[in-house]
This record gives structure tokens, sequence and C-alpha cells, in this order.
């Protein structure tokens, strides 16, 4: 059987209105996500061959490589001794009353090696995991790290990628990941009029009724329009990328300014 290539009969969807270039590519999307987390699934091989899950905690280290302290009593560790193949399951939180398959998860498949002189790597876990400290010296824990050889990110239906270790590794974070839910929650609390400006005079719905923003990165925002027609999907650009959170405030009132501009 081949694999489909579209869910459902294949009817399209209604485009992305505004800058959908503007949108992270999934390198991007996968750093932000392996570096905003620190639980994850842990796949590796028994000695039969089955995939064995445990839940593991982790840091990166600076080109995205997880790094896991881990017991030598732990059937994982026996599993990695004997092969080393192994994939980690990193998956965003999902938020109340939403659908735990349309958020993002990101599979990065690789081979796991102890790390004989972990130093910075073991200074970067604990700052991390503080609550490690207590257990990190005990003489039968180690650190290891996945040197990652190719990765799976899906970020919803529809939305899913192979991405090679070297785009992930010179991919970076996105800087201002730390304030999203913030400003999402602001806009949507206290500006819903802005969202509608955005998505009527930005990105071209001029009969959207009501919008509400769903995502916001260094290279712009995502919105939800409600049409006469049906949802519509929006992204906005900034004008150039942001650096850290304190831009995200500046540039949404940049763009609102924009709208308003454009009565």
């Amino acid at each position: 059987m081949t694999r489909p290539k579209e869910h459902g009969g294949g009817e399209a969807g209604a485009p992305i209105a505004g800058d959908p270039s503007s949108f992270p590519n999934d390198a991007e999307l996968a750093r932000t996500l392996v570096e905003g987390g620190g639980r994850a699934t842990l796949s590796t091989l028994t000695t039969k061959g089955y995939p064995y899950g445990s839940a593991v905690s982790y840091s990166v280290d600076h080109v995205g490589a997880p790094v896991l302290l881990m017991s030598e009593m732990a059937e994982h560790t026996v599993n990695a001794r004997g092969d080393a193949k192994s994939s980690l399951l990193v998956a965003a939180e999902t938020p109340d009353g939403a659908d735990p398959l349309s958020t993002a998860r990101l599979t990065l498949v690789g081979l796991l090696e102890l790390v004989e002189e972990p130093g910075a790597l073991r200074d970067g876990y604990l700052e991390v995991h503080p609550h490690a400290s207590y257990y990190a010296d005990f003489t039968d824990f180690g650190f290891w790290r996945l040197q990652v050889e190719e990765l799976r990110f899906v970020g919803g239906f529809g939305h899913m990628s192979w991405v090679t270790a070297d785009r992930y590794e010179s991919a970076t974070a996105d800087p201002i990941a730390s304030a999203a839910a913030g400003v999402i929650e602001h806009m949507n609390d206290d500006h819903t009029e802005a969202n509608l400006l955005y998505v009527q005079r930005l990105a071209g719905l001029t009969d959207a009724t009501e919008a509400t923003m769903v995502g916001i990165d260094r290279h712009g925002v995502t919105l939800q329009a409600a049409t006469p027609a049906g949802p519509r999907q929006a992204r906005l650009a900034f004008d150039a990328p942001l650096t850290s959170p304190d831009d995200a405030r500046p540039a949404v009132i940049e763009l609102l300014a924009k709208a308003r501009a454009r009565a």
C-alpha cells in the first residue's frame, strides 16, 4: 500500500491570506520545540528487537543534541549499551480543549552515546533540571547524548516533513518563544479589534467578522479569521526578524499602525 500524500479526499482548503512565506521553516520550529521542552519519550531497542519507551528529562547542547542523565539500572540504558539506535519524541503541550494531535511534535532519530567528560553538558543539564544535582554524581549515573541523524517534524494535521541533521543543527530556536503565549493571550483578551484590523487591512480578508491570534514568532504573527465563506488563516510578516522577547510588543504595535494607516 502506498502512503497517502494528503488527508481526506484531497480537497484543497482555502489558501493562507497575507504572507505565508514568512512562516518559520521546519528546522527552526524543531529547534524551538526541543529547546523549549525538558521532558520527552526515549525509545530504545530491547535485546529482542522491540521498541522500549521511557519517560526522560533532557537538556540540549549548542547544536540542539539532547543530553540525558541516565542510570545504569534503567532498562533504556541497558538497551542503549546493546544497540545505540534510539529516538526521542518531544511534544508540545496541548491547550485545554484542543485535539492533542493538532499540536506540534518531533521525533529525533540517532545514536545514543555515553559522554565520558560531560563538563559543560553537565552544567547545562543541571541548569535546566536543578533537582537532578542530588543524584547526578551517583556512581551508577552518566550523561548520554543523542547524536541526531534525522528528524521528523509534525506541526499538526497535514503539516509534516523530514529535517536533516545539518539543517537542524544550523537552525536556531525562536528568540521570542518565551513571550509568545503572553502576547497571544493579551491580544485575544484585550485587543480583538486589533486582530480584526490585521486580517481585514493587512491580509486582505475584508469580509472577516472576527479574528484570533494563534501564533507569534520572530518572523511574524498568525491569525485565524471568521469569514462568510468559512474560517481562514492569515499570516503577517514583521519588517525584520525579532531578536528578543522585548521586541514582540513594539512589533505588534507597528503592525497595528500599518493597519490603521490603510483605512
